[in-house]
C-alpha cells in the first residue's frame, strides 16, 4: 500500500469523525459503570522543600564541573534548549511522555522565570514519575507477571512500583530484595530471588552485574578471560548465598513427612468430583511450596576444576570479590551479611553504579559505559564528576529522586541535544544530552497522551486480590478452603470479568492504558513488543532499533487511527480552536511540543485549504511519522 492511498484512508477517517460528531461528542465523556474493582491507594513521595537551595548548589557545581572538563578537552557546549525542546525533553525524561497541548502551551507561554525549575518539581511529584521509573526498573530486573510456574510476580511488580512511588532509598530498595525471605504473597520483595529459581550461580552474576555494574558471569566455568576474576572467587562470592533456596519440599518436616501435595489431591477428589489428581489445582499447592529460605549448604568447586589455587570439590568459603570485606555480626546469615556488604557506603561499585545509571537516564550516555562492565582499569570520562555525584548520593541517603531533581535542574542537562552519533569507545564530555529515540514505553505512553482523556485514570487490580485467594497455610489449610478458593479466583480471573471492567479502555483491541499498567510483559504481537519492549528474560532487554513492523505501525497501525477518532483529545482540541491558524498550532503543540515555523504553518494551512478537514489528518499524520517525533531533542 502506497504513501497516497494510506493517507487517503486515514484522511477519510478524520473527514468523517470531523463531519459527524455532534457538539456534545467534543466534551469529555465520562468513564461507563463497569464492574466495580479496588485498586491501590497511590501517593507520590513529594520533592523535599527543605532541599531547594542546595539542589542550586550542587546543580551549579556539576555545571562547574562539566565545563571544566570542557576548558580540558578544548570542547564548546551546545547552546542552550529552547522552551520547547526544555519542556518535551523533561516530560519525556521524567513521566516517560510528551506533555498534553495544554501543560505545552502554558509552559511556553509563561514570562517565569523560574518556571523550568517549577515544573521538574511538578513532574517529579506526578504519579507518571512512578510509571515512567518502574518500566525502567522491571526493563533491569526482568520483572514478569509470572516468575515460575504456578506463582504470580504480579505482587513482586507491584512492590518495585510502590517502592518508586513512596520514594524509598536505592540501598534501603536493593537490600530488601537481596535479603528477602518468605513467600512471594507475604514478602513481595522475595520475587527478586525467585526470579532465579533455581539457578544459584546464574542469580549471582546477575546480582553483580545489576547492582555493582560488574560482569563475573565468566568465571562462573573458567577464570575470566577479560578481566582480573578468577573461577575461585566467583565460587568465594556465590557461597554467601548459595544456602538460600527457593522451593520446599512436599515431605518436608513441617508436614509432619508425608508428601503434602499427594495428600491434599487426594482429600480434593472427594469434593471436587471432577478432580481427576491432575495439577488443577498446582497454583494452590505447588506454588505455596516456593518461598525464599535459608540452609546451611556448601558450595564445592566443580569436579573438573582446573586451576592450582584450589582442588576440585574443595568447599568455598564465602570471600567478597572487593575490599574492605564483609563484617559478620552474630546471628547474620551468610545472605544477610553479604546483603549488607552490597549495599554499603563502602563498597566501592555500590554508588558508583547507580549513579553512572541514572546519569545515564538523562543524558544518554553514562560516565562509564557500559554501565555494567566496569572493571579495575576502568576510568570516568569525567572522573572528579562521578566522584562529586557519589559524594552527592551518600549526602541524600541514597534518595533517587532528590538526586535526579539536581540533575534535571543542571544546565548541563538543559543545552540542546548533540546530533552526532557518539562511536562506541569514544569518550564523551556531555555539551549537552545526545539525541536519542524514545523507548517503547515512551513511544507509547506518548500516544496515549496525545489521545486519551485521561490517560492516567486505569490501574491495574491490586495484587492482593489474587495474593489472598492464593495464598494458604498447607500445613492446616482444608481440601474444601481450597476448592472454594479456587472458585473464587477463577471468578475474579475471568474473561468475562476482566473484559466488563476493559472494555471501556479499548480500542481495536488494544487497551488504551500507560505502558506500566499492561501486562508485563505484554504478548509479541503488541505494538510495545514490536518497538522493542523486552521479553523480561535478560537484563535491560529493550531494543530501540527501527523495524519493518514499526513502519507499519506508523503509517497504519491502530495507535495512528486512534489519534483520528472522535473520541480523540487530539481531535477536542483541534476543534476547540476556531481558526485555522490555531488548530495548525494545537497539532504541532500536541505532537511536537512546538509551535510550527512560518514556513511549516504556511504547509498546513495550505494543505487545509487544498483538502478541507481531511487537510488536518494530513498533518498529524506526516508529524507522527517525522523522525522529530520519534526522538527526543
Amino acid at each position: 500500500m502506497n504513501r497516497q492511498l494510506i493517507g487517503f484512508l486515514l484522511c477519510v477517517v478524520f473527514v468523517l469523525t470531523l463531519g459527524v460528531m455532534p457538539a456534545q461528542a467534543q466534551k469529555k465523556k465520562k468513564v461507563k459503570e463497569v464492574i466495580p474493582v479496588p485498586v491501590r491507594s497511590i501517593t507520590i513521595a513529594p520533592v523535599d522543600g527543605n532541599q531547594e537551595k542546595q539542589i542550586i548548589r550542587s546543580s551549579r557545581m556539576i555545571d562547574s564541573l562539566v565545563e571544566a572538563n570542557y576548558r580540558k578537552q578544548g570542547i564548546e557546549p551546545n547552546e542552550m534548549a529552547t522552551d520547547e525542546q526544555f519542556i518535551r525533553r523533561t516530560y519525556l525524561n521524567i513521566v516517560g511522555a510528551v506533555p498534553k497541548f495544554k501543560q505545552a502551551r502554558v509552559f511556553i507561554r509563561s514570562g517565569s522565570k523560574d518556571k523550568r525549575k517549577k515544573v521538574i518539581d511538578k513532574l517529579l511529584e506526578d504519579p507518571g514519575y512512578a510509571s515512567h521509573n518502574y518500566n525502567y526498573w522491571a526493563d533491569i530486573l526482568r520483572v514478569s507477571d509470572r516468575i515460575t510456574n504456578n506463582v504470580p510476580g504480579r505482587p513482586y511488580a507491584e512492590w518495585v512500583k510502590q517502592s518508586i512511588e513512596e520514594n524509598k532509598p536505592y540501598d534501603q530498595f536493593v537490600y530488601e530484595m537481596l535479603s528477602a525471605e518468605g513467600k512471594i504473597y507475604d514478602n513481595p520483595a522475595a520475587g527478586y530471588i525467585l526470579r532465579d529459581s533455581g539457578m544459584p550461580l546464574d542469580a549471582v552474576n546477575n546480582t553483580v552485574r545489576v547492582f555493582l555494574g560488574t560482569q563475573i558471569g565468566c568465571a562462573q566455568c573458567h577464570d575470566h578471560p577479560f578481566d582480573r576474576w578468577t573461577q575461585k572467587e566467583f565460587y568465594q562470592m556465590a557461597a554467601y548465598s548459595y544456602g538460600a533456596l527457593t522451593n520446599r519440599s512436599a515431605r518436608d518436616k513441617m508436614f509432619g513427612g508425608k508428601n503434602i501435595v499427594a495428600k491434599m489431591r487426594e482429600e480434593l477428589k472427594s469434593v471436587d468430583e471432577k478432580f481427576d489428581g491432575g495439577g488443577k489445582y498446582n497454583r494452590f499447592l505447588n506454588a505455596n511450596l516456593r518461598e525464599v529460605f535459608d540452609v546451611k549448604r556448601n558450595l564445592v568447586l566443580p569436579h573438573d576444576y582446573q586451576y592450582d589455587n584450589a582442588k576440585p570439590k574443595q568447599k568455598m568459603e564465602p570471600h567478597a570479590i572487593f575490599d574492605p570485606q564483609p563484617v559478620v555480626k552474630a546471628g547474620d546469615s551468610p545472605r544477610v551479611v553479604i546483603a549488607k556488604w552490597m549495599t554499603s557506603r563502602e563498597n566501592p561499585r555500590f554508588t558508583k553504579t547507580i549513579v553512572n545509571r541514572l546519569w545515564k537516564r538523562a543524558f544518554g550516555l553514562g560516565l562509564i559505559e557500559p554501565v555494567d562492565d566496569m572493571r579495575d582499569d576502568t576510568v570516568a570520562t569525567n572522573p572528579e564528576l562521578l566522584d562529586f555525584l557519589i559524594s552527592e548520593m551518600h549526602r541524600l541517603d541514597f534518595d533517587m529522586k532528590e538526586f535526579m531533581r539536581i540533575i534535571y535542574n543542571t544546565k548541563t542537562f538543559q543545552r540542546q541535544a548533540t546530533f552526532v552519533e557518539v562511536e562506541m569507545g569514544t569518550d564523551y564530555h556531555f555539551p549537552g544530552p545526545i539525541l536519542r529515540r524514545m523507548s517503547p514505553e515512551q513511544i507509547w505512553d506518548s500516544f496515549i497522551t496525545i489521545a486519551v482523556t485521561p490517560p492516567e485514570e486505569y490501574q491495574r487490580e491490586p495484587a492482593a486480590i489474587q495474593s489472598n485467594l492464593l495464598n494458604i497455610d498447607l500445613t492446616s489449610v482444608t481440601a474444601e478452603e481450597i476448592y472454594q478458593r479456587d472458585v473464587e479466583l477463577r471468578r475474579v480471573t475471568s474473561g468475562k470479568f476482566r473484559n466488563a471492567r476493559d472494555k471501556s479502555y479499548k480500542h481495536q483491541g488494544l487497551l488504551l492504558v500507560r505502558a506500566s499498567e499492561l501486562p508485563q510483559p505484554v504478548p509479541p504481537a503488541h505494538f510495545l513488543r514490536q518497538f522493542g519492549q523486552s521479553d523480561r528474560e535478560t537484563i535491560q532487554g529493550n531494543f530501540n532499533g527501527g523495524s519493518v513492523p514499526q513502519i507499519l505501525q506508523m503509517f497504519n497501525g491502530p495507535l495512528t487511527h486512534l489519534l483520528l477518532h472522535e473520541k480523540s483529545n487530539l481531535v477536542f482540541n483541534v476543534q476547540a480552536q476556531k481558526k485555522d491558524k490555531d488548530r495548525a498550532d494545537a497539532i504541532f503543540l500536541s505532537i511536537l511540543s512546538r509551535y510550527p515555523s512560518d514556513e511549516e504553518r504556511e504547509i498546513a494551512l495550505a494543505e487545509f485549504r487544498a483538502n478541507g478537514s481531511a487537510g488536518y489528518g494530513n498533518v498529524v499524520w506526516s508529524l507522527v511519522n517525522t523522525r522529530e517525533f520519534l526522538f527526543i531533542q
